[in-house]
């Protein structure tokens, strides 16, 4: 009965976790100094990223424009590791001007105006494809609103368009 009970209240458990849209972007920080990670939003300094590490964070929740990660970091390349956050009871918290994502696929019709498929598409200048990288700023549902980097795009995209690795293109 209670081997049926722990696997009850662990199924219960995980179906939670995976309800919760949890998206992966990569670190962009373009400063030349390490990016910060914080015990809450314009908090205290719990962590500092090494700014020549390629890496993601996993963003749950936004708050004044400070993303909420899971506790641990994702390095990229030929060293690949997982980092793990510690120094806060809080919870861990990025600015999304240090965040970004590229898109998977085809980027003509991926922005949206409104979080959802019917909304009308953004239209992107032809010249700026090559170029386009996002920041995160707000999320609903399966559904990001994003700034582009140059500041000239914001929309909404699906997070099934996300790419979220800045040394691959994606499918």
């Amino acid at each position: 009965m209670k081997k049926l009970l722990f696997l009850t209240l662990l199924m219960v458990t995980s179906m939670a976790v995976n309800a919760q849209n949890i998206v992966t972007v990569c670190v962009a920080d373009e400063s030349g100094t390490p990016t910060n990670i914080r015990n809450a939003p314009n908090g205290k300094v719990v962590y500092q990223l090494d700014e020549s590490l390629s890496c993601t964070v996993d963003i749950m929740s936004v708050k004044n424009g400070w993303w909420k990660i899971t506790p641990e970091v994702e390095t990229l390349g030929d060293d690949e590791k997982t980092i793990p956050l510690k120094g806060s009871t809080t919870g861990y918290w990025i600015h999304h001007s240090v965040l970004g994502l590229g898109i998977a696929g085809d980027p003509v019709g991926c922005l949206r105006t409104a979080p959802s498929k019917g909304a009308k598409a953004v239209k992107i200048a032809q010249s700026d494809l090559a170029e386009l990288y996002f920041e995160p700023v707000l999320i609903k549902g399966s559904w990001l609103k994003v700034i582009s980097k140059n500041k000239k795009y914001t929309g909404w995209m699906s997070i099934d368009r996300i790419c979220s690795n800045p040394l691959t293109t994606c499918p």
